[in-house]
């Protein structure tokens, strides 16, 4: 793991994630286990009748480099690009042992309590409470089906894994290291009725081949927190301000990615990470 972005990335996070938010949890359960489908498939579960192990705090300080562990779990299990293969499903077990599932399946958990709109409402019509349409913001991090497969898991670990190379060969402005770059891109028309071939088109110019990761970096990370995390209100009239929360543990970790970013800034002459301490001296200085 890159020294300087496991300190970026505890900064980023500090900075961009309020107090009260870092106590978002996640359990880890004592006992997981792999189950299988009648088509063969292989889901990571936790049973019903556990208990939780340890509470997981993916924004906190401690866990900060979340995403970056996620990210080099497929190097650090050698895992497979076959999904399913016995390999993965043991770096699936590994690291729901130590972190929990993923969080892949739709919430399940009623938020309906005294503390609702749709109570006060439906009170105040007089008519029943509408409970049933009341959504969770997140599922029990049980795991299991129909979602929290080997192969999802492992087809999360490479996105992730693609997306911090991609990201780390492109952060500099004055060097691209385009031969980490080139492989991934696609070496066959994008379309079958088209001529478009995208290793041709962005391998030729460094700032092109930046301009592609980048993007791809950047859809990824919008995709995810658009699907695996929410927008909330904190604070009281005169100091109310929006954040973002995860509904699942795979949200967490590119909210994590998503701060990193955000607060990754380089020097444009040497390239170098700027130190946010630095940068704060220089801003008075120049007061």
């Amino acid at each position: 793991m890159d020294a300087q972005l496991r300190e970026q990335a505890i900064r980023s996070l500090t900075k961009n994630v309020e107090e009260n938010l870092r106590r978002g949890d996640w359990p880890v359960y004592a006992l997981y286990e792999i189950v299988s489908d009648r088509a063969g498939n292989d889901f990571v579960r936790a049973p019903e009748l556990n208990r939780v192990k340890k509470v997981l705090r993916p924004l906190s300080r401690e866990s900060a480099d979340l995403f970056l562990r996620f990210a080099g779990w497929v190097e650090e299990f050698g895992m497979d690009k076959e999904l399913g293969s016995s390999r993965n499903v043991d770096a699936a077990r590994s690291w729901v042992d130590e972190y929990g599932v993923l969080g892949l399946n739709p919430p399940d958990m009623s938020v309906l309590g005294l503390v609702n709109s749709q109570r006060v409402t439906a009170d105040y019509l007089g008519m029943p409470w509408r409970g049933d349409v009341v959504a969770g913001r997140r599922n029990t991090a049980h795991g299991g089906g129909p979602n929290e497969s080997v192969e999802n898991f492992a087809f999360e670990a490479w996105e992730a894994h693609l997306a911090l190379r991609l990201y780390a060969s492109v952060r500099s402005q004055e060097v691209v290291d385009t031969d980490s770059v080139v492989p991934f891109m696609s070496p066959e028309p994008v379309e079958p009725w088209s001529s478009y071939v995208e290793r041709e088109v962005y391998s030729q110019d460094p700032e092109l081949t930046r301009r592609w990761a980048l993007a791809i970096v950047e859809s990824t990370v919008n995709q995810k927190i658009e699907n695996h995390c929410y927008p909330t209100i904190q604070g009281a009239p005169g100091s109310y301000g929006g954040d973002l929360m995860f509904r699942s543990l795979l949200g967490a970790l590119w909210l994590q990615m998503m701060f990193l970013m955000r607060a990754d800034r380089r020097c444009w002459w040497c390239g170098k990470p700027i130190d946010p301490r630095q940068e704060k001296a220089r801003t008075i200085l120049r007061q």
